[in-house]
C-alpha cells in the first residue's frame, strides 16, 4: 500500500456506500439470539423401568445401553445415573466433532439395536436438543375455583404445541408439567383371584379385543379393497364390555364386573408445574438459530392473541419468558457503549487534535462496527451476547489506527505540507507498522478461534468480532479516514508555521506545561536506558507476582435478573410431600416486593430459561426447581443469601439451594470430589469420610453425595417352600405383584392424532402402604380350584413376609465406572477457588485411605476451568511463533520484535496489577481482556519503534532525536489510551461480576502501559542501538548522522555517544 485514495474521491464514496449497505443489511437481517449457537455434542437417553431398584436398572438397562453406545468412536464421555425405576444417561461427543447430526443419528441407531432390555422397561427416550435454551416459554394455568382439569388443560396445551411447531422458524417444542393421560382399569384383585384370572390374563383379553390392523385385501379386475375387522377400542363402554370368561351356562364375565373403567391422569402424577401460585402446563419453544429472535417473537405474539381467543375463562395464557428481552438488552448495551465510546473519542480528540480531526477519527467507530457486522454475517455468525462482547472489546482497539493516521496527517499539515503529499507520506510510512500491529493482535485472539468443542462454539463470537473489527479498521483507516483527513484537517502555509498561531479547538491543545515535564522525564529515561527499563518493568513484574494472590472465579456469575431455587426432598418422598414444600416456599416468595415471577417444576426437568441450566432429574418426584425473576440484577445479591437462610429454616426436612446463574459450562456444584471404583459399599464409606471433611470447610452451606445408599423400600421376602406348595414360582410372584402395583399398559385408544394408553392396575386404595401389599391376592394354579368351582384366595402374606428395608437409591457412573461424588455448595459471594484451596489443605492433613482400584478426582469449577484452559492454550506455542514472524517481518529485526514482545508481556502484568488494585478475581473473561490489552500494547510499541526506526539520528543512538520521536508519537498514544479507558468506564461503573473485571483489566492495564510505551520501549531501542545500529526501514538509505550529531567532523558530542565500533 504505497499510495492513497486521496485523489480518488469516487472510490472513497463507493467504499463508504458498500460499508453502509453491507453493514446495515447485516444489522437488520443477521439472526439474533441471546446465546451463541453450539453444536449439540450432548445427547441424553432416559429409560423408565417401573418397579426395578437402582441396581437392577444399572445392570439390566444402563449397562446395556452404555456398552452399545461405546461402539461409536466419537463418544468422549458417558455419565449415567441409575435410580429406582429410571435410567438417565448423558453422552458427550469428542470436541473434534463439528457436525454432530450424523453421529447422533448413529447413536440413535445403536440405542435402537439394544433389543434385550427387560420386560417392563419402556423404550429409551433419545434427545439431542436439551442443551439449548428455549426462546419462548408459554404457560397455560388453571384459574377456576374448581379442581384443575388436566383433560381440558392438556387438550389446549397439545393444540398450542401443534401451532407452535407449525410456526415458521420453530425448531422444537416441549410440553412440561402435563401428567400422563390414561384410561385406567382399576381391578379388584380378590374378584380376579376368585375367577382364576391374573392381570396378565386380563391384558391378553384386552389386547385380543382391540382389532385395528388390516385383515387382508380383496381385488378383482376393477377394484382393490382392504378388509378390516371392526372392533377397535374407542370408548370406555367398549372396554367395559370386553369378555373375560364364561361359566357353564354361557354367561360371560366382563371387565366391568371386576373393575371400574375411567379416564384419568396419573395418580399420583409424575410431574407438575406450579406457576406463580397456579398449577398449569408449560409449552416451551426453541427458535431455529438462523432466525431473528425479534421477528420470530412477534409471530409468537400474534399466535398467542389468536389462541387466547379460543380458551375458556378457566384457563389463562401468558408468556413467562421471552428471550427477545435479553437479546435486545445485549444489543442496547452495545449501542450504549458505542455512543459513549464515540463521545469519549470525540471529546478527547477535540482537546488533543482539534474538532476536525476528532470528528474524522471518531467516524471510524460506526464505520468499523458496520463493516465488522458485515464480515461476521459472511462468516455465518449471529448477533448474540458473546459477539456483542467481542464488539465491545474491539471498541477500545478499532479507533487506534484512525487516531495514528489522522494525527500524522495533521502534524504534516501543520508543518505546511500539501494535502495530497501529507496523505501519501502518511500512508507510505504507516501501512507496514500498522499492518504488523494488526496481524499480531489478530494472532493474539487466535486461541479463541481455534478453541475446540462447545467452549469454542460458545466463545467464537469474541475473536471473530475483534478480528473482523481489526481488519475493517485497518482498511477503513487507510482508505476512507486518510482521504477524508487529508481534505478536512486544517494546515497552514510554511510562512505561517508558528506555534503561537496554534488554536486548540482547531489544531488540538499543545499542553506546553505538560509537554515540558514529559520531555524532562524522557531526558532522564534515555540518558539512563538500562535503569529506565528496570524501573518501567517494576510494576508489571509486581503484577505477575501479585497474580498469585488473585482469587479465581473462572466463570463469574451472570449479570441477569434471575436466579433459581432447587429443592431436594428425602429420596423416598412422594410428589405430594414435594408439592407441599413447594407451596410453602412459594407463599414465602410472594412476600418479596422485588419478585416478578416464580415458576416451579416438580418431578420434571425445568424449561431452560438460561443456556447453562442443567437438569438430570426428569421423573424424580422428590426434586423440584424454580426460576425466579426479579426487578433488577442488583436485587439478586440481596435476595439470594437471605432466602437461603430463611428457606432452610422454613423447610428443615429438605435441602434448599438458592443459587445465582453463572457463566460458562453447566456446573452441578461449585466444589466436587469424585471417588471412582467398583464396590458400592467402599464408595459409600470413602464418600462419607470425604463429606465429613468437606462439610467442616468454611463457608460450605450444604453437602451431598450422589451415591444414595439409604433409600427406604418395601421388601417382599418370599418363603420359597410356601411358594412351591401354592404351585407358583418366584418369577410368577414377582410378575403378578409388579402388575398389581405398577400396572400394565395393555393397548392404546386412538383419539384423533393422540394415543391414550389403557392401563390395568390395582385400585390405589389397595396399594397405599405395606399392609395393603401383604393383603394383595395372587392367582394360584388350576389345581387350586375349589369343589364349588371357585378359586381360593392366595394373599401375599400366605407365602411371604413384607418388610421395610433400605437399598441404594442412586448409582452414578462415569465412563462405565461406578462413582460417588461429594458435592459442596457455598455461601453467596464465596469464590469456588477459595473453597477449593481450603479443601486441598484439609485433604493434605486428613488420613484418607484409598484402596487399590479406587481413585479420587476433583470436579466442579476446578475441573471445568482446567479443561477450558487446556483448550484455550493448546495452540499458544504455534501462535507465538506466528506472532514473532509477523513482528520480524514488520521490522526486519529480531531485536525490535524482542522489544515489542517485552512490551506486550509487561502490559499483561499491568492488567493483572489493575485487577489486584481493584480486588477483582481472575476469570475467563479477564483472560479475554488481557488478550485485547496485549493487542493495544503491541500497537503502541510498534508505532513508537517505527517512528524511532525511521529517524536517522535515533538509529544512530542520538538521545535528542529519540526524545523528539517519542514526543511526536506521544500525542496519539495518549489519545488512544484515554479513549480506551473512557470507552470502558461505563462497564466499570455498571457493577456486577461479569463486566467490571474485564473492563478494569483492559482500561487499567492500558493506562499503566503508557509507562511501558514511553519509558521502556524507547529506552530499550536506545540501549540496543548502543550495541549495534538498527537497520533502516525498507526504502530508506542507511543513516548518516546529521550535522551537529555524533559521527560528523567537529560535531558536538551526542547526548548518548554510540559505543566504539558501532555499525551504522
Amino acid at each position: 500500500m504505497q499510495g492513497s485514495l486521496y485523489n480518488h474521491p469516487r472510490v472513497v464514496w463507493l467504499i463508504l456506500l458498500l460499508i453502509l449497505t453491507a453493514g446495515l443489511n447485516a444489522f437488520f437481517n443477521m439472526p439474533r439470539l441471546e446465546d451463541p449457537h453450539m453444536e449439540s455434542r450432548i445427547v441424553q437417553v432416559t429409560t423408565f423401568y417401573p418397579g426395578a431398584d437402582a441396581e437392577r436398572v444399572e445392570a439390566e438397562v444402563t449397562e446395556k445401553l452404555e456398552r452399545k453406545m461405546r461402539e461409536i468412536a466419537e463418544v468422549k464421555e458417558i455419565r449415567s445415573t441409575s435410580r429406582p425405576g429410571i435410567s438417565f444417561i448423558s453422552i458427550e461427543l469428542e470436541d473434534r466433532v463439528d457436525d454432530a447430526k450424523p453421529i447422533t443419528a448413529r447413536l440413535r441407531d445403536k440405542v435402537a439395536e439394544v433389543t434385550d432390555l427387560p420386560e417392563g422397561a419402556g423404550a429409551p427416550d433419545f434427545s439431542d436438543t436439551r442443551i439449548y435454551a428455549h426462546s419462548a416459554i408459554l404457560a397455560l394455568t388453571w384459574r377456576a375455583e374448581s379442581p384443575i382439569n388436566y383433560a381440558i388443560l392438556g387438550r389446549h396445551a397439545r393444540e398450542l404445541e401443534s401451532r407452535l411447531r407449525n410456526l415458521a422458524g420453530t425448531d422444537f417444542v416441549d410440553v412440561l408439567g402435563l401428567p400422563q393421560e390414561e384410561i385406567r382399569v382399576n381391578l379388584d384383585d380378590a374378584a380376579l383371584a376368585a375367577h382364576g384370572l391374573s392381570i396378565d390374563t386380563v391384558a391378553q383379553r384386552v389386547q385380543g379385543s382391540d382389532a385395528r390392523s388390516a385383515a387382508g385385501v380383496v381385488s378383482d379386475s376393477r377394484n382393490r379393497m382392504v378388509v378390516e375387522v371392526s372392533g377397535a377400542l374407542d370408548s370406555l363402554a367398549r372396554i367395559r364390555r370386553i369378555p373375560l370368561d364364561f361359566d357353564e351356562r354361557g354367561a360371560s364375565l366382563r371387565i366391568g364386573d371386576v373393575a371400574t373403567v375411567e379416564r384419568a391422569f396419573e395418580d399420583p402424577p409424575g410431574r407438575l408445574t406450579y406457576l406463580d401460585g397456579y398449577y398449569g402446563v408449560v409449552v416451551a419453544a426453541r427458535m431455529f438459530q438462523d432466525n431473528r429472535i425479534d421477528a420470530w417473537s412477534m409471530q409468537v405474539d400474534r399466535l398467542m392473541r389468536d389462541f387466547e381467543a379460543t380458551l375458556p375463562s378457566s384457563i389463562t395464557l401468558e408468556r413467562i419468558f421471552d428471550q427477545r428481552d435479553y437479546a435486545d438488552a445485549r444489543l442496547n448495551d452495545l449501542m450504549g457503549n458505542l455512543a459513549v465510546g464515540a463521545l469519549v473519542v470525540v471529546s478527547v480528540l477535540m482537546v488533543s487534535l482539534g474538532y476536525r480531526a476528532s470528528v474524522v477519527a471518531a467516524s471510524i467507530l460506526p464505520l468499523t462496527l458496520l463493516a465488522a457486522l458485515a464480515i461476521t454475517n459472511i462468516m455465518g455468525l449471529r448477533i448474540e451476547q458473546v459477539l456483542v462482547t467481542g464488539l465491545i472489546v474491539a471498541l477500545g482497539i478499532m479507533v487506534d489506527n484512525a487516531i495514528v493516521i489522522t494525527d500524522e496527517i495533521q502534524q504534516r499539515r501543520l508543518k505546511g505540507e500539501r494535502r495530497s503529499v501529507a496523505v501519501a507520506k502518511t500512508v507510505r510510512k504507516l501501512w507496514l507498522p500498522l499492518a504488523g500491529s494488526t496481524v499480531t493482535t489478530i494472532i493474539a485472539f487466535m486461541p479463541l478461534i481455534l478453541m475446540p468443542g462447545n467452549a469454542g462454539d460458545f466463545m467464537i463470537g469474541v475473536p471473530a468480532a475483534v478480528i473482523a473489527s481489526l481488519i475493517a479498521s485497518y482498511v477503513i483507516a487507510f482508505t476512507i479516514i486518510s482521504a477524508v483527513a487529508g481534505r478536512l484537517v486544517e494546515g497552514r502555509k510554511v510562512a505561517e508555521n508558528d506555534t503561537r498561531r496554534r488554536l486548540w479547538w482547531r489544531d488540538g491543545i499543545e499542553g506546553r506545561w505538560l509537554a515540558d515535564r514529559f520531555r524532562r522525564s524522557l531526558e532522564w529515561s534515555v540518558r539512563r536506558p538500562l535503569r529506565s527499563m528496570i524501573v518501567a518493568m517494576g510494576i508489571p513484574l509486581f503484577g505477575f507476582v501479585l497474580a498469585g494472590q488473585l482469587t479465581e472465579q473462572f466463570f463469574p456469575i451472570s449479570d441477569r435478573n434471575q436466579f433459581r431455587i432447587q429443592l431436594f426432598m428425602p429420596a423416598q418422598s412422594a410428589i405430594e410431600e414435594t408439592r407441599g414444600a413447594v407451596e410453602r416456599i412459594q407463599a414465602r416468595l410472594q412476600q418479596e416486593p422485588a419478585l416478578r415471577s416464580s415458576h416451579w417444576f416438580i418431578g420434571s426437568r425445568p424449561a431452560k430459561f438460561y443456556y447453562n441450566m442443567f437438569a438430570s432429574n426428569d421423573g424424580v418426584v422428590s426434586i423440584a426447581e424454580t426460576v425466579i425473576t426479579v426487578d433488577s440484577f442488583s436485587d439478586v445479591p440481596k435476595l439470594v443469601p437471605r432466602l437461603q437462610e430463611e428457606l432452610t429454616l422454613l423447610v428443615p426436612e429438605a435441602m434448599v439451594l438458592v443459587r445465582e446463574f453463572g457463566t460458562g459450562p453447566p456446573i452441578q456444584a461449585p466444589l466436587e470430589v469424585r471417588i471412582i471404583g467398583p464396590d458400592l459399599r467402599v464408595l459409600e464409606e470413602i464418600g462419607d469420610d470425604l463429606r465429613s471433611i468437606v462439610s467442616r470447610l468454611p463457608h460450605v452451606t450444604f453437602t451431598r453425595t450422589t451415591l444414595k445408599a439409604g433409600r427406604p423400600m418395601v421388601s417382599v421376602v418370599a418363603r420359597e417352600d410356601d411358594v412351591s406348595v401354592a404351585g407358583l414360582s418366584l418369577a410368577q410372584v414377582e410378575s403378578q405383584l409388579q402388575a398389581l402395583t405398577n400396572g400394565i399398559v395393555a393397548t392404546h385408544v386412538i383419539e384423533e392424532t393422540q394415543e391414550v394408553p389403557v392401563r390395568l392396575i390395582l385400585d390405589r386404595d389397595r396399594r397405599r402402604d405395606i399392609g395393603a401389599i401383604a393383603d394383595m391376592n395372587l392367582m394360584g394354579p388350576a389345581r387350586a380350584l375349589e369343589a364349588d368351582r371357585s378359586f381360593a384366595d392366595l394373599p401375599i402374606s400366605a407365602i411371604a413376609d413384607v418388610e421395610l428395608t433400605t437399598k441404594v437409591g442412586a448409582i452414578p457412573r462415569l465412563d462405565s465406572e461406578r462413582m460417588n461424588t461429594v458435592q459442596a455448595y457455598l455461601d453467596f459471594g464465596i469464590l469456588p477457588q477459595t473453597a477449593f484451596d481450603a479443601l486441598q489443605a484439609a485433604l493434605a492433613q486428613a488420613d484418607i485411605i484409598v484402596p487399590p482400584g479406587y481413585r479420587i478426582e476433583f470436579g466442579g469449577e476446578s475441573a471445568e476451568r482446567d479443561e477450558a484452559l487446556g483448550k484455550l492454550f493448546g495452540t499458544v506455542g504455534l501462535l507465538i511463533v506466528l506472532m514473532l514472524l509477523a513482528i520480524v517481518l514488520t521490522f526486519n529485526s529480531f531485536r525490535m520484535a524482542f522489544v515489542t514482545f517485552a512490551a506486550a508481556t509487561q502490559a499483561a502484568g499491568l492488567g493483572l496489577f489493575s485487577l489486584w488494585v481493584f480486588d477483582y478475581p481472575l476469570s475467563f473473561v479477564v483472560i479475554i481482556g488481557l488478550m485485547g490489552l496485549i493487542g493495544l500494547a503491541i500497537n503502541a510499541a510498534i508505532v513508537i519503534l517505527s517512528e524511532l526506526r525511521g529517524l536517522p539520528g535515533a538509529r544512530a543512538g542520538d538521545a535528542d532525536t529519540v526524545i523528539a520521536g517519542v514526543m511526536k508519537t506521544g500525542r496519539h498514544i495518549l489519545s488512544t489510551t484515554i479513549t480506551t479507558v473512557g470507552g470502558f468506564m461505563p462497564l466499570i461503573l455498571a457493577g456486577g461480576a461479569f463486566w467490571p473485571p474485564f473492563a478494569v483489566a483492559i482500561a487499567g492495564g492500558a493506562f499503566l502501559s503508557m509507562i511501558v510505551s514511553f519509558y521502556f520501549a524507547p529506552a530499550a531501542f536506545l540501549w540496543l542501538t548502543r550495541r549495534r545500529a538498527v537497520t533502516a526501514p525498507a526504502g530508506q538509505k542507511p543513516a548518516v548522522p546529521p550535522q551537529g550529531t555524533a559521527g560528523s567532523p567537529g560535531a558536538a558530542r551526542p547526548a548518548v555517544p554510540p559505543p566504539s565500533g558501532a555499525k551504522s
